[in-house]
Order: structure tokens, then sequence, then C-alpha cells
């Protein structure tokens, strides 16, 4: 860091503040405090948003890993099976909606089933319908969670570089400061010392 000349009008521009009284090693170091501090907030807020997008990884993975179990046993390509593959589907509709998954694909709709078909004396309810599903149409909705996780995972790693900035440029700061306040306390002992 370097300082340029002072004008008086800096320095007046410093009484009634909190720097009045202080060096300029003193005044440098606080700035340098304060900037580091500041970089050590936006740290963690990385940190919290990599938290959470670990989570969400997770969760996505945890999601295929059940699906794909449940769909394991369903092997043939005869509407029977594409019938049973939409039943697993809707099972899992309402949490992949959670996790902000695209369920366009899945083909999902609500519909009015009469009660007078439930077996019921009154009301229509909503059902969710899910249309037969082949058995590439449901590797292509996995493999499109799989995607998500792994594009948390890729971000994650980004987010970690800028992590490693931060905490660099707070290391500096403080290291700054600590330079400074050891600059300002020679200059002291020299001028006790005369």
């Amino acid at each position: 860091m370097s300082v340029g000349a002072i004008s008086t009008s800096n320095v007046n521009a410093i009484k009634g503040t909190e720097f009045e009284g202080m060096s300029i090693q003193m005044m440098a170091a606080m700035v340098m405090l304060e900037v580091g501090a500041t970089k050590k907030k936006e740290a963690e807020m990385k940190i919290s948003d990599m938290k959470g997008q670990n989570d969400k990884a997770k969760k996505l993975n945890n999601l295929v890993d059940r699906m794909n179990a449940d769909l394991g046993g369903v092997t043939k390509d005869d509407d029977d099976n594409n019938k049973k593959r939409a039943s697993i589907l809707k099972s899992y509709y309402e949490e992949a909606k959670s996790l902000g998954i695209d369920t366009s694909s899945w083909g999902a709709s609500e519909v009015n089933l009469p009660a007078s078909f439930r077996g019921a004396s009154s009301m229509t309810q909503k059902v969710l319908f899910i249309p037969s599903k082949t058995a590439e149409q449901v590797r292509a909705i996995t493999s499109q969670i799989q995607h998500m996780a792994e594009n948390c995972n890729s971000d994650n790693q980004t987010q970690m570089v800028k992590l490693q900035d931060f905490m660099g440029q707070y290391n500096s700061f403080v290291s700054g400061a600590s330079d400074q306040i050891k600059n300002a306390n020679q200059i002291l002992q020299g001028l006790a010392k005369n």
C-alpha cells in the first residue's frame, strides 16, 4: 500500500473521527483489519452456499438411488411394466419438484376423479396422473436428476476456488495490519528512546 503526500485539508478531514490522533500506520492497520473482516464474512457466506449445494447434491443422489432401486425390477418394455414405471415416478413426483427438478418430461397432470369412480358418494378429487413410461424415458429422467447432482458438485468446486481466494485475501489483510502495527510500535519505541 503506498501513501501519497497528505495535504492539510486531508489531515483536517480526520479531525473528529475515530482516526484522530492515530499514526498513519495505525490508520492503515485499522483499514486493513476492516477489509479483512469483510473478506472473512464473504468467505463465511461462500461456505454456507457450498453447504447448501452439497446438501442438495446429496438429496438428489439419494432420490435417484431410491428411484433406481425401485425401478430395477421393472425391466421389460410392455404395457404392464410401463404402467409400473409411471406409478413409481408418481411416488417421487412431489419430492422431485421440491428439489427443483424440471418434471415437465414426466408428463404429469392433475385429473378430476369423480366420486362415483372412487366409490364415494360426493365430491370429485384431483389426482396426479403420470402416463406410462418406457425404460428409455425413465432413464432420461433419472439421468437428468443425476446431471443436476453433478452440476451441484461442479459448482461447489468452483466455489471452493473462490473461497480460497477470499481466505487468501483475508490472511493478506490481517498480515498487513499486523505489519503496520509492528511498524507503528517500532516508531513509538524509537521516539521513546530519544
